[in-house]
């Protein structure tokens, strides 16, 4: 097999949290398959008559580090790439719509995880709008005086920002809130901020099961349970993971959306799921491989980059 050139578009490397992070799962197999691995961060991108560059610098991993160490950074035509993978964290804000305009950009040669049309059109807390009897009752507004309607229908609620990840911003609402107005102003940003609110599954408090879909297709699962005295499942806020087994209605929800993920070209993806309903789909940066690793035993990123080679050189 010819080598690879696979660039990664990450947060800044002291930012990530090694022992956990995908993104360096990833860049260790590309490099033991003899891929070059280079990495960049958004303020590296620039187009120059149309033509999209970056300032990389190359990865190499040393023993007894679980974070790689950098060479000497240098421009390179982005379209010399041949993977090119987008797994800078949320928040989806000015800055990250303005990056996928420019990885608009890149050939279509270069096989992009995922591509930038993708990650600008589909807002991952709003994916399941497209399966509608999948997901919890859910308004989407920045009007604190609707949000609080739907409370008050609710009787409790989940008020999620649109926009960022890891259970950042999110905030559990019980209708005899003492201060819902304020809260909700704050969470609107004074009626400024489009905000997601959903209704409060009970099942939560047993967790979410986190399904990694490849291709459409059942790649690994695990389930988030959430820290003593919070309702956020996600493993950044304090919640941890287990094993646990899939369900019947777990494989129907992912064969509905196994193929909607293919046909809007998404390869890597990671849907949240608690009962039989559906909370959110990941397509930023799709996470907790390195968990899945260690509870089923077995290495999630062999699969990944064999799925990856064979679309490259198909």
């Amino acid at each position: 097999m010819p080598a690879l050139t696979s660039v990664f578009i990450i947060d800044p490397p002291d930012r990530l949290d090694p022992p956990t992070d995908t993104s360096l799962a990833l860049m260790r197999e590309s490099l033991n398959r003899g891929h070059r691995v280079f990495f960049c961060t958004l303020s590296d991108l620039r187009l120059e008559k149309s033509e999209l560059w970056a300032r990389v610098r190359g990865v190499r991993f040393v023993r007894g580090r679980d974070l790689f160490e950098t060479e000497e950074g240098f421009d390179f035509a982005l379209d010399g790439s041949d993977i090119l993978h987008m797994r800078k964290d949320p928040p989806v804000d000015e800055a990250y719509i303005h990056a996928t305009y420019l990885l608009d950009r890149l050939s279509p040669d270069v096989l992009q995880v995922n591509p930038s049309r993708a990650l600008r059109n589909h807002c991952e807390k709003l994916i399941p709008c497209h399966f509608p009897d999948l997901m919890p009752e859910t308004v989407v507004a920045r009007d604190p005086d609707v949000l609080a309607a739907f409370l008050k229908r609710m009787e409790q609620m989940v008020v999620k920002p649109l926009e960022d990840c890891s259970g950042h911003g999110i905030i559990n609402l019980a209708r005899d809130e003492p201060e819902l107005f304020a809260r909700l102003g704050k969470a609107t940003a004074g009626g400024e901020r489009y905000v997601q609110g959903q209704e409060y599954l009970p099942g939560i408090t047993e967790g979410d099961k986190r399904i990694l879909l490849l291709g459409g297709e059942i790649l690994g699962w695990l389930r988030r349970i959430p820290a003593a005295g919070d309702f956020r499942s996600n493993i950044n806020a304090g919640g941890r993971s287990a094993a646990c087994e899939l369900s019947e209605s777990d494989r129907a929800i992912c064969a509905r959306i196994g193929p909607w993920l293919v046909r809007e070209g998404i390869h890597l993806a990671g849907v949240d799921i608690v009962g039989e309903k559906i909370l959110e789909v990941n397509i930023t940066s799709p996470s907790c491989l390195m968990e899945m690793n260690e509870l089923m035993e077995t290495r999630l990123e062999d699969r990944i980059l064999d799925y990856l080679e064979a679309l490259r050189l198909r």
